[in-house]
């Protein structure tokens, strides 16, 4: 199903020459969009973790979980995506043009990140966190550790590409629970009465 099979009507007041003298057409509400609250997604138990692979899009992710390409919305809705440009992966050869067009040297020091240490086998600095250049970690015995073994460097390629990778990590609704967020979508989609009240998909623009 289509995203735009559920979305409601507003009536739109067109003009022609006159502004005084318009005519109300039918269009589809592009701005009615419903956020996945707990009475859509009540856990997270409904929904599977997911990675997309290079040539993913979320019409062939819903192919492969529902076999239609056309709950590719659902897969948006569900991971918050409202634009495809921005907040879907980038294919490999894209994040490189991009990259090379963002920096004048993608191998450039972006920042600086922590390495793991341990402390009797013990995990007492997670790696990862940034900080600067000068940062230097002492054991709990009070030796400061030299610059190799305290930091590692994060080039521009790394930091667009990490940013890039963990957009890959989604959530998709399981298949057989699929009829129900629909259903839900619908209800959540439909007008309430108004003064610009038709009917529950369709309502008078309030320009």
């Amino acid at each position: 199903m289509a995203y735009f099979n559920i979305v409601p009507d507003i009536l739109y007041l067109k003009y022609d020459k006159n502004i005084y003298d318009g005519t109300y057409i039918a269009i589809k509400n592009i701005f009615s969009r419903i956020k996945v609250i707990d009475d859509v997604v009540p856990s997270l138990t409904i929904l599977e973790d997911y990675i997309l692979d290079d040539s993913e899009r979320p019409d062939t992710v819903s192919q492969k979980f529902y076999g239609d390409p056309g709950f590719d919305w659902t897969i948006m809705l569900i991971n918050n995506i409202k634009n495809l440009y921005q907040d879907w992966p980038m294919k490999s050869q894209v994040l490189d043009d991009y990259v090379n067009q963002k920096y004048i040297d993608p191998n450039e020091i972006h920042h600086w990140i922590t390495l793991p240490q341990y402390y009797e086998g013990e995990l007492i600095l997670p790696g990862g966190y940034e900080v600067q250049e000068s940062f230097r970690f002492t054991t709990p015995e009070g030796v400061t550790l030299t610059k190799a073994l305290s930091i590692g460097a994060v080039t521009n390629y790394q930091y667009e590409s990490d940013l890039n990778d963990k957009k890959r990590e989604i959530l998709v609704l399981k298949p057989e629970l699929l009829s129900e967020f629909v259903r839900i979508a619908e209800e959540e989609l439909k007008f309430t009465p108004s003064t610009q009240y038709v009917s529950s998909n369709l309502r008078f623009s309030t320009q």
